[in-house]
């Protein structure tokens, strides 16, 4: 190799020294043209990036909080009642009862690991064999049922393929509420900061996991406000206020109270037509669900011979709330050494416990009455709708509707929290259209501020 040849592989000559530089002025240049490619799509789509964002906030917290503890010991007890009707209809094929030996000996599991026990690590075959499955009633049937198909169709009677749905669908609700938002205000930004706080509140973070009739009543509540604020975009539909009803009826199977939503929403935001098109909108979602309902209903004169239109336990919940026993052991067991014969979650049961209530509140009302009044701080987000209503009328009144049905049914019942949370992303909306109406008119004297 010539001595020339041998500097050229080490020092470059001026046309390569030139072109390198150019390469790297175009690979700058490919890069600055992607940057403001994206730049310009996020200018965009800037808000349904936004909510991808918080979709994705709202996924991973509830799922790093699942994995973090995923057999929680809270609500373990309601959880196996609805294990247990799921149990019932995957194995021996018979609906809507409970072995209370069973039920019992799960609830024993779970006292003992102090964690949640899938059925499936339970062995029940001589309890099955000892004693008889009894027609169930103190429970509405809504998530065995659930349970029941996932099972099925899995094989394995364990809680985690619902736990997963219930994370899909609470996720699901931030969606939701974000459109609930935006629809009642035509402004992203209040939809935005509705859903952000619903993605980043604890309270459905923790409950999202856990198999509850309680979880679901919250999908079911927000789903019927967003298909009556769908429906009032139509407000001659009547093929909507069916769908309404449809919900309606399904979410009664998971909790009764929902069948209040569709009444005090239309008695508060009916678009227009004065009161015959608000009787109608009260009457078709309400007449389809208690259709949806009437198999129900049905079947309880048939297994009780009684009118039951939902389920018993109003007695249980009345008695504890106002601190004649403070959990459902005690309860118990003062139905026990009063009233042998009744069982536990029968109407007779209820009853005895529900005259033991209107006895204790006879005695002092006024006491009851004061503790009706500190239940009312659950309403007091509601106070948040004077402010909106300047500048959004009438839809200002449908969180506060959806929260009244909530709240309202258990303000003589009991203040267990689980009880109010569904009323909760109602207080997100409203709190949003607050900051959204004050920061418009922070911006509106800014502007009009006279300059020094």
């Amino acid at each position: 190799m010539s001595t020339r040849a041998r500097i050229s592989r080490v020092v470059p000559t001026r046309e390569q020294g030139l072109a390198e530089p150019a390469a790297v002025r175009r690979r700058g240049e490919r890069a600055r043209a992607r940057a403001a490619t994206v730049a310009v799509f996020v200018a965009r789509h800037r808000v349904r990036f936004a909510i991808v964002v918080v979709l994705a906030i709202a996924l991973g917290v509830r799922t790093a909080v699942y994995l973090a503890d995923p057999r929680s010991l809270d609500g373990a007890g309601l959880t196996a009642q609805q294990g247990e009707i799921a149990r019932n209809i995957v194995d021996h094929g018979t609906w809507f009862v409970v072995n209370r030996q069973a039920y019992e000996l799960l609830k024993q599991r779970q006292t003992e690991e102090q964690m949640l026990v899938d059925p499936e690590s339970v062995d029940f075959s001589s309890v099955d064999r000892e004693s008889a499955a009894q027609p169930v009633i103190d429970q509405m049937p809504g998530l065995g049922v659930v349970l029941a198909a996932l099972w099925w169709s899995t094989g394995n009677k364990v809680y985690a393929p619902i736990q997963w749905l219930q994370i899909l669908l609470d996720t699901a609700m931030v969606l939701l509420v974000y459109w609930i938002g935006v629809r009642l205000t035509r402004s992203a930004r209040v939809g935005l900061l509705a859903a952000f706080l619903y993605a980043v509140w604890l309270g459905a973070i923790v409950v999202a996991k856990r198999p509850m009739l309680d979880t679901w009543s919250g999908f079911f509540t927000i789903g019927c406000v967003a298909l009556f604020v769908w429906a009032r975009e139509r407000p001659t539909s009547k093929r909507r206020l069916v769908l309404l009803g449809l919900v309606t009826g399904i979410g009664i199977y998971f909790r009764p109270f929902v069948v209040l939503l569709p009444i005090a929403l239309a008695l508060l935001a009916t678009p227009g037509g004065g009161w015959r098109r608000r009787l109608a909108w009260i009457a078709v979602p309400t007449a389809t669900a208690l259709l949806v309902l009437a198999p129900w209903t049905i079947r309880n004169y048939y297994e009780f011979d009684r009118f039951i239109p939902t389920r018993t336990g109003l007695g249980q919940a009345v008695f504890e709330g106002i601190g004649e026993a403070y959990s459902d052991e005690e309860a118990e067991r003062h139905v026990r050494e009063n009233r042998p014969d009744a069982t536990y979650g029968s109407p007779a049961y209820d009853d005895f416990l529900l005259g033991g209530a209107l006895r204790a509140i006879a005695e002092d009302p006024g006491w009851y009455l004061r503790l009706i009044g500190e239940r009312l701080r659950f309403l007091l987000p509601c106070l948040l709708a004077v402010l909106a209503w300047w500048r959004w009328r009438e839809a200002a009144l449908i969180p506060v509707a959806a929260a009244v049905a909530t709240v309202v049914p258990y303000l003589a019942i009991g203040s267990d929290a689980r009880f109010y949370l569904p009323a909760a992303f109602a207080y997100f909306i409203l709190f949003a259209m607050t900051i959204e109406l004050a920061a418009s008119r922070a911006v509106r004297a800014r502007r009009w501020a006279p300059e020094p």
